[in-house]
């Protein structure tokens, strides 16, 4: 095992663990942990993934000890036949309006969401401190065509939305999946730092992610001085986002939930029955994370989060004339 192990990798592995050659296949399992000369497995059977994250699925599966998992060599990464392709990657600043659109997607019968699993942040933690290019490559095909098994005859749609701080690695992305859709959320960089400020984003206080991105410097201006990391941490998404601009398909804040049933159903050829349809405008009137009725928003906590912006706005109004020319095209 790579010594590149995170706390959420140690909370995966805190299981009842069984021997792979105990097991008659790998139905029902999926990838975790990476590590150097393998990966670790956890089963979760015919439980589907429609909690608002990946981890919070985990939770429901029981206590550590009633959770099981089982460690094999990278070639069971083949063993899987009935697999789908991705439709699409949800890349996005957080707090943004992701978690409704997989919270809405996983509504769906036809569709298998993955919300930030961590496979793929383990994964990219070992690429970006140094793996073979080819290697990395199949690897990252061969766990993403694992998280798309098909458990159910009804699923046609696999959606993957990756963690914030992965949009430095969307030209890995691009290399692996050529034709695949690549989606940005993003939202007013004040009200993203407002959100932040009320429940800092573990990816916004430092030392909290062992981050896998490219080497990129997040120095505080001063010691203990949360919003300037956030803005630093903002400013890279959002620049990033201005870079790769060619791949992605943009999606402000401001648009949800409206464009998932005006734009974004007949763009993926998902057909849903009217009881369906309706199912899932319902559930976008409830909170992406706790499902509870949406009111909107609470007020900015202070004032002073336009000055501590700022340096972002350019980047931000570089997106909206790039979503506003998608829009037109």
């Amino acid at each position: 095992m790579s010594n590149i192990v995170s706390m959420e990798e140690r909370a995966l592995l805190r299981c009842k663990r069984i021997e792979a050659s105990e097991l008659q296949s790998l139905q029902g399992w999926y990838p975790v942990v990476i590590g150097n000369n393998g990966l670790w497995w956890q089963f979760f059977g015919e439980k589907k993934f429609s909690e608002p994250f990946f981890h919070d699925t985990v939770g429901m599966l029981g206590q550590a000890g009633a959770r099981l998992c089982t460690q094999t060599s990278f070639d069971a990464l083949d063993t899987f036949d009935m697999t789908l392709a991705p439709s699409a990657f949800i890349f996005h600043v957080s707090r943004c309006g992701s978690t409704l659109l997989t919270q809405l997607l996983s509504s769906l019968p036809q569709c298998i969401v993955m919300s930030e699993p961590p496979a793929i942040d383990s994964f990219l933690r070992r690429y970006h401190a140094g793996m073979d290019q080819g290697e990395a490559e199949k690897l990252l095909r061969q766990i993403v065509s694992t998280l798309g098994q098909k458990r159910f005859a009804e699923e046609r749609h696999l959606f993957i939305k990756l963690d914030s701080w992965h949009i430095g690695s969307l030209p890995l992305f691009r290399k692996v999946f050529p034709d695949t859709p690549f989606l940005f959320m993003y939202r007013e960089p004040e009200q993203v730092l407002a959100s932040h400020r009320r429940q800092r984003g573990r990816q916004m206080v430092p030392g909290l992610v062992n981050a896998a991105m490219p080497q990129h410097d997040f120095a505080l201006t001063a010691p203990g001085d949360l919003d300037a990391y956030c803005v630093n941490m903002l400013g890279y998404f959002f620049n990033s986002a201005c870079q790769f601009s060619d791949e992605l398909i943009f999606i402000n804040y401001q648009q949800m939930p409206h464009i998932v049933w005006d734009k974004l159903l007949d763009f993926f050829g998902i057909t849903t029955s009217p009881e369906q349809l309706e199912a899932l405008k319902s559930r976008s009137g409830r909170h992406s994370k706790n499902k509870e009725v949406f009111s909107g928003d609470p007020q900015a906590i202070s004032s002073g989060h336009g000055d501590a912006c700022a340096s972002l706005y350019p980047s931000y109004e570089r997106l909206e004339q790039l979503r506003l020319s998608q829009n037109r095209g």
